[in-house]
């Protein structure tokens, strides 16, 4: 990602709420997209492998698209506990989720209120190893299991490219981590590595 400097960032400027959690910003991220409107979310990117096969774990929004679970970082949860949180939440997933984020990405919301207007999200993903899963507390959300490939086409289901690309990379980058994890892991001794490259 690049070298990258800490910052405090504002949550929820509205309510005038300080995020204590030190989220580290790539330098290549322009400086515009961190301005005080801007929300800052955490998602869980929840995973898992079956025989060789990676598969991503996606839930719908209120809206009908597929997302990653995802919400506001608590005031009194680092950013990797708020993306566990919602992970539980949302997609009744329970794992192993990592400390640090492995990549961001901006997406939309719809604003309160009857007039569908959006605001743009900033959103720092963890990537999150699925132990096992529970009907989540949330209703309508349809948590689902998909290849990586299939993964991406339903994130860009009813989103602009900018936002559809952005996603796709996020899957890419987990990809990426995920396969770093099995050679930290030993897993690729036994040949594992090569057909996991190939999900």
């Amino acid at each position: 990602m690049g070298a990258a400097g800490k910052v405090q960032l504002w949550v929820c400027p509205s309510r005038k709420q300080i995020m204590s959690a030190r989220l580290s910003i790539p330098s290549s991220l322009p400086s515009l997209l961190i301005r005080p409107e801007m929300a800052m979310q955490a998602a869980a990117v929840c995973f898992r492998v079956r025989d060789a096969a990676v598969e991503f774990l996606l839930v719908n929004t209120s809206s009908g698209k597929w997302t990653f679970p995802k919400g506001r970082i608590e005031p009194h949860l680092t950013g990797s506990e708020s993306a566990a949180l919602e992970a539980w939440e949302e997609a009744g997933a329970k794992g192993q989720i990592e400390a640090a984020h492995f990549a961001w990405y901006l997406d939309t919301k719809r604003t309160l209120g009857h007039d569908n207007r959006t605001r743009e999200i900033l959103i720092a993903t963890y990537l999150l190893k699925v132990h096992r899963t529970v009907a989540p507390e949330e209703s309508g959300r349809n948590p689902s299991w998909f290849l990586p490939r299939e993964a991406r086409l339903r994130l860009a289901e009813m989103r602009s490219t900018r936002y559809a690309t952005l996603l796709g990379e996020v899957i890419e980058a987990a990809m990426k981590r995920i396969r770093e994890r099995h050679i930290a892991s030993g897993l690729s001794q036994h040949g594992k590595l090569r057909r996991l490259a190939l999900g």
